[in-house]
């Protein structure tokens, strides 16, 4: 394990005896030790209990999300409410706690070769919902499925990292060439083109997660609005669904930790309304406020926080703001710079976010990457902005006049309508540019998106994985759908190349941060500010716990008092 986790792992290790668990790591060499592994941010964070209850009380945690599912299916989710949902839903090989940055889950005991090449992957006893066993081949053919050149799968790029996986994606070489092989029901072998140092805790994002294929095999429509074959293997299991107003999850008695697994029921709601879910939590309808779930309000914050009950933690993520390189005149590396550079990000921190946002002129999260090159540019820099423009239309052979008017496409949810109405407003001081404003809601906008069917759009990223690579390699290939500038530049993908062969975590930072310096130049995007994590819980949630990068950790949740569930009877998919 990497030394640094040292003061977390007797924790971790404690606990795993308690449960009567072998969780560890072999490798197939005594002087090699993984370096960089930790885990994605917000992925593994629901697993949520309660301690205190009395015979035949059943416990219900109340949560709020924004918009509805886009998809139950862990292969096709690619927004952050869907993974969020199939977190509690599925769960594959590793995952993390709140006192070690990686764990193995389904994988009971992994071995890596001295080359850190091969990974095998020994699975424990554990089943579907269904009471199927679940096996290395439900990983396999899943994972392999992902890679057919014609499958929908919007985070595929995650598994390019193994052999033959970005070829067999473009359909240079069949699926049987792909480094993935069930040895038998219990033994997984996964073949890298490289080393990649942050394979274990990129595996445990949703993407990695199986899916029961003798299910998907006869029903490729599993994963869709209250189906009877909907299968899962995580903690909850799907009780019930109302499209776009509420889904109610409870205790899978199926999971292979489901002792452990003390709250009986998960409520949420689906309030795009921040104001609203606000509301319900005063009402006692709601116990958690704050991401992944629904944020609080902005209007709110100062108040809640003179009276002591907001809490924060640092998360790596960020708003931003994309310039779509294909299109007018945002193809001019000069008109980004100018967009960029007139945006004055403390204003928007302070009048809008009403917390201690870290201004964004850096490119990552310091909790991502600390001891960044920059600051690359002063904040707001009007002066700057105007000459950058000014060179801009020179090179574009026109006037300030044919410039506009242009546009921002952004979500009309949460503080995504008041912080691109503050830019809107900053570019027109600045720049004298007018700026039209695109609300759509969240679905309709990932997809304008991913599509590339925009000028200026203001976005979110949020790690899949706890490593700056996350955020750079999305941008090494054009045709990355996750790539919304349609950002390419052949030194910066060296330089990603090179920071995968370096074993060194200091030095392949270094490697990286010469990438940052690139992309900050090349400037297909603008950090806004980095995000902290503010959330309310009620008096009466006990031991809510943060997992080590600052989101919400709910296994070990205990209620104050009596908190039963609905007497409603539920249909459950099995």
């Amino acid at each position: 394990m990497n030394p640094d986790n040292n003061n977390i792992l007797p924790q971790s290790l404690q606990r795993a005896q308690k449960r009567r668990t072998k969780i560890y790591l072999r490798l197939s060499t005594s002087v090699f030790s993984v370096s960089s592994v930790v885990i994605i941010f917000f992925f593994a964070f629901l697993l949520g209990c309660s301690k205190h209850k009395k015979v035949e009380e059943k416990t219900s945690l109340n949560l709020n999300i924004s918009h509805d599912i886009v998809t139950f299916d862990p292969r096709k989710g690619s927004d952050f409410i869907s993974s969020t949902v199939q977190f509690l839903l599925f769960e594959g090989l590793t995952k993390m706690s709140p006192y070690s940055l990686v764990t193995p889950a389904l994988a009971e005991t992994i071995d890596i070769s001295e080359d850190r090449l091969v990974y095998t992957f020994h699975l424990r006893d554990s089943k579907w919902s269904n009471g199927a066993y679940v096996t290395a081949f439900d990983f396999a053919e899943t994972w392999n499925n992902m890679l057919a050149p014609n499958f929908p799968c919007p985070n595929a790029h995650l598994l390019f990292p193994i052999k033959n996986a970005e070829n067999a994606k473009r359909g240079l070489v069949s699926l049987r060439q792909i480094g993935i092989r069930a040895l038998d029901h219990k033994t997984l072998e996964v073949r890298l083109e490289h080393p990649t140092p942050y394979f274990l805790e990129m595996i445990s994002f949703c993407v990695f997660f199986p899916i029961h294929q003798n299910t998907a095999v006869r029903n490729s429509k599993w994963a869709e609005v209250n189906n009877s074959d909907f299968v899962c293997n995580g903690p909850y299991r799907l009780a019930k669904y109302r499209h776009g107003h509420e889904l109610v999850l409870e205790k899978n008695p199926y999971y292979w930790d489901s002792p452990n697994v003390s709250l009986d029921q998960i409520r949420i709601s689906i309030i795009d309304n921040e104001m609203t879910a606000m509301k319900l939590y005063e009402m006692d309808e709601l116990d958690i406020l704050g991401l992944p779930f629904t944020g609080i309000p902005s209007d709110y914050v100062p108040n809640l926080m003179d009276k002591g009950l907001i809490k924060t933690s640092s998360l790596p993520a960020s708003t931003i703001c994309c310039f779509n390189m294909e299109t007018f005149p945002f193809s001019n590396v000069n008109i980004r710079k100018a967009f960029a550079y007139a945006i004055n990000r403390q204003e928007i921190i302070d009048n809008i976010t009403s917390m201690d946002n870290e201004s964004g002129v850096n490119l990552l999260p310091s909790t991502l990457l600390s001891d960044q090159p920059g600051p690359f540019f002063q904040d707001g820099d009007a002066l700057l902005a105007k000459i950058y423009l000014q060179k801009g239309l020179k090179e574009l052979n026109i006037s300030e006049d044919e410039l506009g008017p242009l546009t921002l496409l952004h979500a009309t949810a949460g503080s995504f309508p008041k912080i691109a109405a503050a830019l809107q407003e900053q570019w027109r001081k600045a720049l004298g540019v007018q700026v039209n404003l695109i609300g759509n809601e969240y679905n309709v906008f990932l997809d304008k998106l991913t599509k590339r069917d925009f000028q200026m759009a203001e976005c979110v990223w949020i790690a899949q994985y706890h490593d700056p690579m996350n955020f750079f390699e999305r941008f090494k290939q054009k045709k990355n759908p996750k790539n919304y500038p349609g950002y390419e530049n052949p030194h910066y993908a060296d330089l990603l190349d090179q920071s995968l062969l370096e074993a060194n975590k200091s030095d392949r930072f270094d490697l990286l941060k010469k990438a940052e310096v690139i992309l900050n130049e090349d400037m297909p995007l603008t950090a806004l500010f980095h995000w902290k994590n503010i959330y309310l819980q009620k008096p009466t949630v006990k031991n809510l716990l943060l997992y080590p990068t600052g989101s919400f950790y709910l296994q070990e949740i205990s209620f104050e008092g009596q908190k039963q569930q609905s007497n409603e009877i539920f249909t459950v998919y099995k």
